[in-house]
Formats: C-alpha cells, structure tokens, sequence
C-alpha cells in the first residue's frame, strides 16, 4: 500500500556518505524539498539528527559496523555504485533492508576508459612516456585500431556503449554472453562456450561481465593460449573473471602484446605486489567508473528512488536489488 510522508515529523530522512556528499544532499533537497538529507564524509561519526534516517545513500567502502550500529532504523540502502560487492549480505544490515544500486549509469565513463587502455597499449604509450622521461627521441609504430577486432565478454550497457563507439572508428565487434542476442553496436553476439573459438579472432579482449559461478575464472589459461600474440587483455569488470596468474605467465613468455588490468583481488593493490612490475601491463588503480560527472549522473536516479520511497511506491524503485 502506497504512504506518503507529508509532515515533518513523519518525513523521510536520508543519509549520504561520500566526498561529495554535500552536493548531493543540497541538490536532493532543492529536488524534493519533503525529504530531509544529510551527509558525512566515509568515517566520520553519524550526528544525531541523522539517527533516524531510514534511508542510506553510499559506496561500499564506506559501509561498516559503526555507521549501520548509527542507523537503528534503516530500512533502504541505495548503493552509488552499480555493483553491490559488499553491500548485499553484510552482516550490519538490519533484516529486510531494500538495496537499490546505480546499475545503468556507467556507460560514457567505463567504455571511454576502455578505450583510453585500448590506444595505450596499442601505441605503446607507457613506452612513448618513458622515453620522455629519459629524453629520448624514439620512433616507434603506431597501430592503428581501425580494422582491428574487439571481443567483449559481456553484453550490458557499458558493453553496447563500448561497442558502438568502437564501430564508429571501425573496428569489428563481437561479443560473448550467457543468453546471447542481437546487441546494438555488435555484428555478433555468441554464447561463452564459444569463448576460445572467439577468442582466437582477438586484437582486444575487453572483460565487462558480472562476477557469478558461471564467470568466475572464465578467462583462464587455456583461453589466454588461443589468444593471438598481437592480443591485448583488458579487465574493467571484475579481478575474478581472468586468472591473473596465467595472464601474467602470458605477457612474461611474450605470448601476448599488452594487458591492462583496473580491478584487483585485493584492493588497494600493495606496493610490494609482483603485478606493479610485469612487463607490458597497464595498471589503473579502479579507475573505470569514475568521472567528472559521476554525481550529476547518478542525482537522476537517486531523485526518482527517493521520490518512490517516500510515496510508498516500493514497486517503482529502480534497481531493486532485494
């Protein structure tokens, strides 16, 4: 049944933690003006006002005992990220909490880094970078990445995005997925137990799948075999989909031309970690998703969810999770 706050002591009360968070509580409150919004930075303590917030706006990161222990009647918990890894499950969260996530809004900002990689390591610039450095004047080849192809494994949002624009510089693109379907932006979309026979026609192999039983592991070393020398890797998904130990043993044996890697199985990624010094791998510390307009992208969605649960409109959340 659909209840709608009208009073002020009935109101719904959100807490955002995050950097940010003040922009995103003062442009919420110009939004709808019957919610009441407040903000911390991750790690500061709850002020008292925001006890009663049932609602929680933040990254994963920034959820931990203290903060929940703060937040005794919570019941909604919208994630500014897409994924929900260490949100959904954790043991703080009071019983029956709503997860909504921000699912949708990562498009422009992980394909463009995805071609960012895809133009560094075709064109050598951590070497072009070096040379610099050592004042150096040395030519090297440029490959273009006209005519070259892209296999993505995945079929999302931020997939179709990345395959679109890379048919604009005209580039073949196919794509691998668990229920496969035409997919704009893609000649092809086939199923993963095709994943070696594709893999093979690879001049970049862009990882954008979920992490689940299914993918986990997925790209491992005997997929890395089939690969083309002149092939590049490039994980902006999940560290658990690549067996990174095998990607590693590839570009140590010169099997492969380059790798990048933005995500990591442990994060942040050691400063003694052996991955810091394999050659011809770009290391980008979980950069994918982030913009300059991650807050102006993501208001629109937490505006419309904010709205529904004040209404009592639960059916109209976007991105329920659970």
């Amino acid at each position: 049944m659909k209840q709608t706050l009208d009073t002020p002591g009935d109101a719904l009360r959100m807490l955002i933690v995050n950097a940010d968070g003040e922009y995103y509580a003062q442009e919420l409150a110009r939004r709808v003006p019957h919610v009441a919004f407040d903000w911390i930075r991750p790690g500061q303590p709850v002020p008292e006002r925001a006890w009663t917030a049932a609602a929680l706006a933040c990254f994963a990161s920034a959820l931990d005992s203290q903060l929940l222990a703060s937040l005794p009647g919570l019941r909604w918990l919208q994630a500014l990220s897409s994924g929900m890894d260490g949100i959904a499950g954790h043991p703080g969260l009071p019983p029956g909490t709503l997860l909504t996530s921000a699912h949708g809004i990562h498009g422009p900002a992980v394909s463009e880094m995805a071609l960012t990689m895809m133009l560094a390591l075709a064109r050598d610039l951590p070497g072009i970078l070096a040379d610099q450095r050592a004042h150096r004047w040395r030519r090297r080849p440029q490959p273009l990445l006209h005519g070259k192809t892209l296999v993505v494994l995945g079929t999302g949002l931020i997939a179709a995005e990345l395959a679109q624009k890379c048919q604009a510089l005209g580039m073949r693109t196919l794509a691998l997925s668990g229920t496969p379907r035409p997919v704009a932006g893609f000649e092809r979309v086939y199923a993963r137990e095709h994943l070696r026979e594709v893999a093979a026609q690879a001049d970049f192999l862009v990882l954008l799948a979920p992490l689940t039983e299914a993918t986990r592991g997925l790209v491992d070393a005997s997929v890395l075999a089939v690969l083309p020398p002149r092939a590049h890797v490039i994980n902006l998904a999940r560290a658990g989909l690549c067996d990174t130990a095998a990607l590693v043993d590839a570009l140590r044996g010169e099997r492969l031309a380059g790798a990048a890697l933005d995500v990591f199985e442990r994060e942040p990624l050691p400063a003694d970690d052996p991955l810091w010094s394999v050659p011809r791998l770009l290391i980008t510390p979980h950069l994918g998703g982030e913009s300059d307009r991650y807050a102006d992208r993501v208001l629109p969605l937490i505006e419309h969810n904010v709205r529904a649960y004040a209404a009592g409109d639960l059916a109209g959340l976007r991105n329920r999770v659970c």
